[in-house]
């Protein structure tokens, strides 16, 4: 009984609370008046399908209803939510109020001086790259980093074919599809990872998405080279060949450096050890080999001289330190193995 008359009062405190009187509330349950009066005396319960109609009316949730209590925490979370709700929208009138307020004086400026709307359409493209970044993550509510990944990489092309449709006299006309191949590689050697990482697709493929990233990476690489070389001024069959040749090397001890890691049970300082070992020797013969490979010099050991770091020894010298530091990191394995062994040892024993 004492339950009925608790539930009674907070149906009455609610319904004068919504301003709503009982023929009011019965009207818009179709119930009768005396229904609602007997609600409020604890003389009865109201029928469970018109739960959902009466939380609506009274402005409760129908876990405060059944408890005949508000629920404040709730009610605060519901609160902070609409709070954070209007800072939403505060903040995407103010960011297509900036847009607008860069893009107008473009286009009118480029009406009224008579020297076209490409400063316009740059300018739009670069802010379409801001928009990927500030604003889609606020319009979508699934796969945000695919969405802004996609959004910000086209917008990005978009730029740059903007660009190039607008300065077509420009000196180095090739420009542009080198600008394309080393915005995409450097964009997908960061994100392309992440991507796969987020991807809910179940394909076997992306089993391995290591090797999907390196060998994305390897043909950006690969593409940039024969390109650049098609574009120089003094194109060379033995300079793309040699450009070629120096590549494989280098991508060759990426990916052998990737299996290291990847597919073999050795420790991770054995394997910085190793990779540090391959970068040093790289960093101490890179100038030589480059030099030798492409433009057909008889290669030169390079002289190391660690009190001399100028231009002319820096690159040996740092190659030399970068061995030093994987000297260190095999003696901290070495030495950490041991001790296993011992602790192994004494355990045993």
């Amino acid at each position: 009984m004492e339950q009925k008359e608790t539930f009674g009062k907070y149906i009455l405190q609610k319904r004068k609370a919504a301003g709503l009187s009982q023929k009011a509330l019965a009207n818009r349950l179709f119930v009768s008046e005396s229904a609602v009066s007997k609600w409020e005396r604890g003389l009865s319960y109201p029928d469970i399908t018109l739960v959902t109609s009466l939380c609506e009316a009274l402005g409760v949730s129908e876990h405060e209803l059944l408890t005949a209590s508000d629920d404040m925490h709730q009610r605060e979370i519901e609160k902070q939510s609409r709070g954070y709700l209007r800072i939403i929208r505060t903040y995407s009138w103010v960011t297509y109020l900036c847009y607008a307020a860069a893009l107008i004086p473009t286009f009118i400026m480029g009406l009224a001086t008579g020297s076209g709307l490409s400063v316009f359409f740059i300018t739009l493209s670069a802010l379409l790259i801001v928009f990927s970044f500030l604003n889609v993550p606020m319009l979508v509510k699934q796969k945000r980093l695919h969405w802004v990944f996609w959004c910000s990489y086209g917008s990005l092309i978009l730029l740059l074919t903007v660009c190039r449709l607008t300065h077509v006299e420009a000196d180095y006309e090739h420009w542009y599809v080198m600008a394309i191949l080393g915005v995409s590689l450097g964009v997908f050697s960061v994100f392309l990872p992440l991507l796969l990482n987020t991807s809910a697709l179940e394909h076997p493929v992306l089993h391995h998405k290591g090797l999907i990233c390196m060998a994305v990476d390897t043909i950006l690489i690969y593409l940039l080279v024969i390109f650049g070389n098609l574009f120089a001024d003094n194109l060379n069959n033995e300079n793309l060949r040699g450009c070629l040749l120096l590549s494989l090397i280098c991508t060759a001890i990426a990916w052998g450096l990737f299996a290291l890691f990847r597919y073999t049970k050795l420790s991770t300082l054995l394997c910085s050890f190793i990779t540090a070992k391959a970068c040093g020797v790289l960093t101490l013969i890179g100038n030589s080999l480059a030099d030798t490979l492409i433009n057909g010099s008889r290669f030169v050991m390079p002289k190391v001289n660690l009190t001399n770091w100028t231009d002319e020894c820096i690159n040996q010298n740092l190659g030399v330190m970068i061995m030093i530091c994987a000297g260190v990191l095999i003696v901290f394995a070495l030495v950490r193995d041991i001790r296993k062994f011992l602790l192994a040892r004494n355990v045993h024993r």
